[in-house]
């Protein structure tokens, strides 16, 4: 039954720690697009009326470079004043027929902000959280009955060596040997001694039987 409930602990944790996350992720991919759609349009409407783009709603999201075929350029004023990791950045450039050239940069999903979201996300990071501890219940569930059979197997073996060997055998065997080994000084005790202790193991294992 134990088993059967760590189980189900832990696949329900897993599926809330799943959604948890994915709600989470929908939400800041949703948000980060929009980010890059509001930046998009400004750029757009800044190309029609043809004017300078000072800046934009949301630059660290990226930005866009269009180059006339006059080799005319514009984009947002800051763009060539700050320093930009372009490793940070996905990119995409397209040239017309009329050698006119469209250059797009958006900001790669990054970890670090997908967790800040996940953090301001309440009810998405309970659920992940809540699924983290079921699953963490689950397995001590399944660990507990586990470490019992082997301390259970444990006690058992321990029984039946007791049950086996007498106790103290190790110590009169040794106390044999020694009588064996001092045979040939002194033969008469030796051989003696050597009987009472094998007798005394024999009655002691005929007595466990």
């Amino acid at each position: 039954m134990k088993r059967f409930l760590s189980l189900m602990f832990m696949i329900l944790g897993l599926l809330l720690f799943g959604w948890g996350i994915y709600t989470s992720f929908e939400i800041y991919a949703t948000k980060k697009q929009e980010k890059i759609n509001a930046n998009f349009a400004g750029f757009i409407l800044s190309l029609r009326e043809n004017k300078e783009l000072k800046n934009i709603e949301y630059p660290d999201q990226g930005f866009f470079i269009f180059k006339t075929a006059e080799g005319k350029v514009f984009t947002y004023g800051q763009v060539f004043q700050n320093p930009t990791d372009i490793n940070m950045y996905s990119s995409y450039h397209k040239i017309s027929p009329t050698k006119a050239e469209v250059y797009i940069y958006t900001r790669k999903y990054n970890l670090g902000e997908y967790i800040e979201e996940l953090l301001r996300n309440p009810t998405s990071f309970g659920i992940a959280l809540a699924g983290l501890i079921l699953f963490a219940i689950g397995i001590v569930y399944m660990l507990i009955p586990q470490a019992k059979q082997k301390s259970t197997e444990v006690k058992i073996v321990e029984k039946i060596v007791e049950k086996t060997y007498p106790q103290g055998l190790e110590r009169k065997l040794k106390a044999l040997r020694l009588a064996i080994a001092t045979h040939e000084i002194i033969p008469k005790e030796s051989i003696e001694e050597a009987k009472r202790i094998l007798d005394d193991i024999l009655k002691e294992m005929e007595g466990r039987k």
